[in-house]
């Protein structure tokens, strides 16, 4: 889940469901140094395994929401071929699947495009979900996980194209051996964790202390 109140927004760009599940365990914290009447909301990054590339593509597309099922390559999830998203927790067994996902993602891009009239706008990328070496293995399509410079910038400049030039942050949330060297001289807010022993859900802990010096930062 992301954030979602009246000034500002703590937002998922992915790469996996661990940044989304690291906002929503820290709530409060988020809620008293930026914006109380934030709320939890599902937006089209949440719960997609979205590298930071896809996420660019997905993020200046002008198609959005896969149009017919035949966008969706063979896979165990949904894998849509045009932005190399996996929908991971939106299976389309039929018809009825597939439009009941289209319905899900337009609501959540109507919401996320909602964002611009916000003040303040804290996007949150991170690739350090243990089984994305798995994930990268079973892919339907090749899938990057790491971040090299270029890669970062890129997606900064599909945010601010999205959402205008003002009121954006982000913060990078990574392992050492899924950046290149030159992310360290990229410009943004980059926090190196130390590699935890869960699948996917991660290290609360250190979790907790990023996202403290981060919002910290944001007041």
């Amino acid at each position: 889940m992301s954030l979602v109140g009246q000034r500002a927004a703590v937002v998922s760009l992915g790469t996996s469901c661990q940044t989304a599940r690291h906002i929503s365990l820290n709530v409060k914290l988020l809620r008293d140094r930026l914006d109380p009447t934030m709320e939890l909301r599902s937006l089209p990054f949440d719960w997609s395994l979205t590298p930071a590339g896809a996420a660019s593509r997905w993020l200046r597309g002008q198609v959005r929401v896969p149009q017919t099922r035949a966008e969706l390559l063979p896979a165990q999830r949904p894998f849509w071929a045009r932005h190399g998203v996996w929908l991971w927790h939106d299976p389309v067994d039929d018809a009825a699947a597939f439009a009941a996902l289209q319905d899900r993602l337009r609501r959540r891009w109507d919401r996320m495009l909602a964002l611009r009239a916000l003040e303040r706008r804290v996007f949150i990328v991170s690739n350090t979900q243990n089984n994305l070496n798995r994930v990268r293995d079973s892919a339907p399509q090749p899938m990057d996980f790491r971040l090299p410079g270029q890669r970062m910038r890129d997606l900064a400049a599909a945010v601010a194209a999205v959402f205008g030039p003002d009121g954006n942050s982000l913060l990078f949330v990574a392992y050492a051996h899924r950046i290149t060297p030159d992310a360290r001289e990229a410009g943004f807010r980059l926090a190196i964790l130390e590699p935890d022993d869960s699948d996917h859900d991660g290290d609360a802990d250190q979790w907790r202390a990023v996202l403290e010096r981060h919002v910290t930062a944001e007041v």
